[in-house]
């Protein structure tokens, strides 16, 4: 096998583990690794469409239509009509779906802390650069 076959098996395990350890740990707050991506990218960039959050996620959207849908149930995001094109609707987060992702974020920084565990200081920022230049040069060409 070479080189790049072996890399890309490599991100796609440790994209697995990464995801498993994080979604075990987010078990106690009733939600998933994607929905704390959906609850994050709202809180960062306020009101979006389901569109919106599509492409920044990288989701399909019957994907993110259960993942909103699934957010309204708990109360954490709710669809509203857009005030600029009444036709349409923006996903809002609500101000339990802030507090809901304040204590998620924090359960998942610690099981990604674990997960990190064998590296120093130095290469975690080593890493967290090359998987940058990964994600902006893949996002270019795609």
């Amino acid at each position: 096998m070479n080189e790049s076959a072996e890399i890309g098996g490599q991100l796609y395990l440790a994209h697995r583990y990464a995801r498993a350890a994080a979604n075990r740990a987010l078990q106690v707050h009733g939600v998933e690794l994607r929905h704390l991506g959906v609850l994050g990218v709202l809180a960062q960039a306020g009101p979006l469409s389901q569109a919106a959050l599509i492409a920044r996620l990288q989701l399909d959207k019957s994907s993110m239509v259960y993942i909103v849908d699934e957010l309204e149930r708990q109360g954490l995001a709710e669809r509203r009509r857009n005030e600029r094109d009444r036709r349409s609707y923006a996903v809002c987060l609500t101000e339990a779906g802030r507090q809901r992702l304040a204590a998620a974020t924090a359960t998942t920084d610690a099981a990604m802390a674990e997960l990190l565990a064998p590296f120093t200081p130095d290469e975690r920022v080593q890493l967290h650069g090359l998987l940058a230049r990964l994600i902006s040069h893949a996002a270019d060409v795609s």
